[in-house]
């Protein structure tokens, strides 16, 4: 996105943050310009640049919220600083201008701790509590921002209930997690009752880090582990995996300054069947429950409605209700152009090829074949497995995703890709578990060698393993991506193994 479009989108809660629309870009260059030659910047100074800038935009709001926009982009924190205590010598009345501020202060925080000013920070917490009773619903976020970034945790615990959007839920967890650690307060995020899937940045890691060798100095070993097994269980709640590579040698230095415990420390990946490659342990195994997937089953029958034509959707429901369950899916509808373009007859090879694999290599009984109309004469595909022909890739999707969950939690999908709906109003948690059932019972067809003498050209889906988990009563697995990724799709076979030594 554009610079303007960011500020057109950048939304607070109840309206769009007032913006300098097709002039900001020239504000901006002005702006980064001005900064960049003055290292430091009286209030007299920004007086005088911020009249300046009103011969761009007539409205003083604007000019200030670009300001800060400007120096928060740019990550210019101190300056950012600096302009906040100007704006309360003239009166800092504007609520855009608040948010703004409130934004530039949240981000010097999380990056540029050194340039924080809590004197500041406290000076802008009251200034939003004063808002705040004002314009409730506009201020949710900020106060929750600001009440953490000044310590005021029993505050921030009266409000929780209160932010319902998860949106702003998922963007403060981790700022609170951060600020808690530096206020060595984490036992407060314990208590935290978080509802549905959220995500730690990877900054939140190497804060909890800091912490821990602040509990070790100060307490000794056995609570620093008290807490390092209470980071372990809220960490294996959170979403994405964003443990990275810098985290682990972050850890390794941690755990090698524990002076009486000696620990093994290494490095490997999760097997095939689900065991640490360096200690050989089977890892836990993520699994939907029933009630689960119940509620994800309805939630994507929605999606899959809404995918389809009335009349199609109705005639595949009955032909479900005479032949399902199923213990395997098949995309024929994409399967048979696995090896680029070819005639009918050469897709209708590769598919009665894969349908073959299916009932050889992998015992599969009652297979149902999603394809195209044309393909749909072959007599050995109608002994081989039940069939059904659709017309396009979004109605074959909808029907593969349709079957397979009627058919129950243990039946597979096999297709190039894994199918989708067009549908986004699942809630969060659904959202998760649809994401988890796909990735367990999804088989790619493109690991099929058709037509080959090898042995398992089929693979069934690798075990899907938690981000950490304990190491039986002495230990702790840690899976870790490469440093700035992250693994929404649960792929990394990447893990660090701690255990202790025996003497």
């Amino acid at each position: 996105l554009s610079v303007v479009a960011i500020l057109f989108h950048f939304n607070f809660g109840m309206d769009p943050i007032s913006c300098p629309g097709s002039n900001f870009p020239y504000l901006c260059e002005a702006i980064h310009a001005f900064i960049l030659r003055n290292k430091s910047m009286s209030n007299d100074q920004w007086q005088k640049f911020r009249i300046k800038l009103w011969d761009i935009t007539d409205k003083e709001s604007t000019v200030d919220c670009a300001i800060l926009k400007t120096l928060q982009m740019k990550s210019l924190f101190q300056h950012g600083i600096s302009y906040i205590r100007y704006l309360f010598t003239i009166g800092l009345n504007d609520i855009y201008t608040v948010q703004y501020a409130v934004l530039v202060l949240e981000h010097c925080y999380l990056n540029s701790f050194e340039h924080f000013d809590l004197e500041l920070a406290i000076q802008l917490m009251n200034h939003v509590l004063s808002m705040y009773k004002s314009f409730p619903k506009f201020f949710t976020e900020q106060k929750a921002i600001v009440l953490c970034l000044c310590g005021n945790f029993k505050e921030c615990s009266s409000m929780w209930s209160t932010i319902s959007n998860r949106s702003i839920e998922c963007r403060v967890i981790s700022i609170f997690f951060i600020a808690a650690c530096r206020y060595e307060k984490a036992r407060w995020i314990w208590s935290l009752e978080i509802e549905g899937p959220f995500t730690l940045s990877a900054s939140c890691h190497m804060e909890m880090l800091k912490y821990l060798k602040v509990v070790l100095q100060k307490n000794g070993e056995l609570e620093s582990l008290k807490e390092l097994d209470n980071y372990v269980e809220f960490y294996d709640r959170s979403q994405c995996l964003t443990f990275d590579e810098s985290a682990v040698e972050s850890f390794k230095n941690y755990f090698a300054s524990f002076p009486k415990i000696k620990w093994a420390v290494d490095c490997g990946i999760v097997t095939d069947d689900g065991c640490c490659s360096c200690c050989g342990g089977r890892l836990k195994q993520l699994t939907v429950s029933d009630e689960d997937f119940d509620s994800m089953k309805e939630e994507a029958f929605r999606g899959v409605r809404f995918q389809s034509l009335a009349k199609a959707f109705a005639s595949f429901r009955q032909f479900l209700s005479e032949n399902a369950p199923f213990d395997v899916v098949v995309d024929g509808y994409t399967t048979g152009s696995l090896g680029g373009p070819a005639s009918n007859d050469v897709q209708l090879k590769r598919i009665e090829d894969l349908i073959r694999l299916l009932k050889s290599e992998l015992n599969f009984k009652n297979v149902l074949l999603i394809t195209r109309q044309r393909l749909m004469h072959s007599d050995l595909l109608h002994e081989m497995a039940k069939l059904y022909s659709v017309t396009n890739i979004f109605a074959s999707d909808a029907c593969l995703i349709d079957a397979a969950l009627n058919s129950g939690k243990d039946c597979y999908i096999v297709s190039s890709e894994m199918p989708n709906l067009v549908w986004d109003k699942f809630n969060d948690q659904c959202q998760l578990n649809f994401l988890r059932w796909k990735e367990m019972r999804w088989i790619c067809s493109e690991h099929a060698v058709l037509n080959s003498s090898h042995q398992s050209t089929l693979q069934m889906p690798k075990p899907l393993c938690p981000n950490v988990e304990k190491n039986g009563d002495h230990g702790y697995h840690f899976r870790f991506v490469l440093t700035g990724n992250d693994d929404t799709n649960n792929k990394t076979k990447n893990i660090m193994c701690v255990r202790i030594l025996k003497e």
